[in-house]
């Protein structure tokens, strides 16, 4: 199998179980990291300025963050973990690195806005080989293994055939160091908004892969944006059949649908 060989090629020895139980263990962590997070949401979240820039971060994201760290290592000892909000967990040079988001979505969060949730991604290298993300508010898990398809609940997910761009509904994020006038960002957007259907703004990138993996959206756009909110995400929508396009120059991301990423990157010069 690709895994095997993946697997060996970087001197690891997980397995196709190994994976799929990686999955459950990510899949359960994240349903309940999301359930805390909505339970908590009316108390005093602790709310904290964050960066340089206009993010925030909340007592709930840190205990939720503790609580996924207490489970992956508690299944898996011998792995290494990089959290958002508290670092690297572990041996550097573990064969097995997850990525973990615990509230994607915090500002949305802070605000009572219905739309956040949980990401998590287990890599081995740079390449990510399970990947979880999870819709907390509406309680819905999607998830992926590397060249084992992804499934949305129980439901094996295949995007489909893609809409004219004119009649496409996409959705756009951007990290928060982007500011109000960059260059590349005010052109993108502008462009989409004219060639297209509509352009969502969720500002949760948990949703946002959930969408286009369901084939819900005809693709998402994520500018300068965090590990965390990309590589997991990009191995959902590739497992649902989609395509990934990396445009280095741009540090940008787009996936969805093969046609239109190709009519997106033909709109945005990338």
């Amino acid at each position: 199998m690709l895994i095997r060989r993946t697997m060996s090629s970087i001197g690891g020895d997980v397995m196709e179980a190994e994976l799929n139980s990686m999955r459950d263990v990510a899949v359960r962590l994240a349903q309940a990291a999301g359930r805390y997070a909505v339970a908590e949401l009316e108390g005093n979240l602790g709310i904290e300025a964050k960066g340089n820039g206009s993010d925030v971060v909340t007592r709930v994201d840190h205990e939720a963050e503790r609580r996924i760290v207490a489970g992956i290592r508690d299944a898996f000892p011998h792995h290494t973990i990089l959290g958002e909000e508290s670092g690297r967990h572990g041996d550097r040079d573990a064969a097995v690195r997850w990525l973990v988001d615990p509230l994607d979505g915090t500002n949305n969060y802070v605000m009572g806005l219905p739309m956040f949730g949980v990401c998590l991604t287990a890599c081995l290298g740079d390449e990510p080989v399970v990947a979880v993300v999870h819709d907390s508010v509406r309680d819905i898990t999607t998830s992926a293994i590397r060249d084992g398809g992804a499934i949305r609940g129980e439901r094996r997910l295949t995007l489909g055939e893609a809409p004219p761009l004119n009649r496409a509904t996409l959705s756009w994020t951007q990290g928060y160091a982007v500011c109000y006038d960059d260059p590349f960002r005010t052109r993108a957007m502008e462009s989409m908004e004219r060639a297209t259907k509509r352009v969502l703004r969720t500002w949760s990138p948990s949703i946002d892969w959930g969408l286009v993996a369901a084939g819900h959206i005809g693709a998402f756009v994520a500018y300068r944006n965090e590990v965390w909110d990309l590589v997991g995400g990009a191995l959902i929508v590739q497992e649902a059949g989609g395509v990934v396009h990396h445009a280095p120059d741009h540090d940008c991301v787009i996936a969805g649908h093969a046609d239109t990423v190709l009519e997106l990157r033909s709109l945005l010069g990338v």
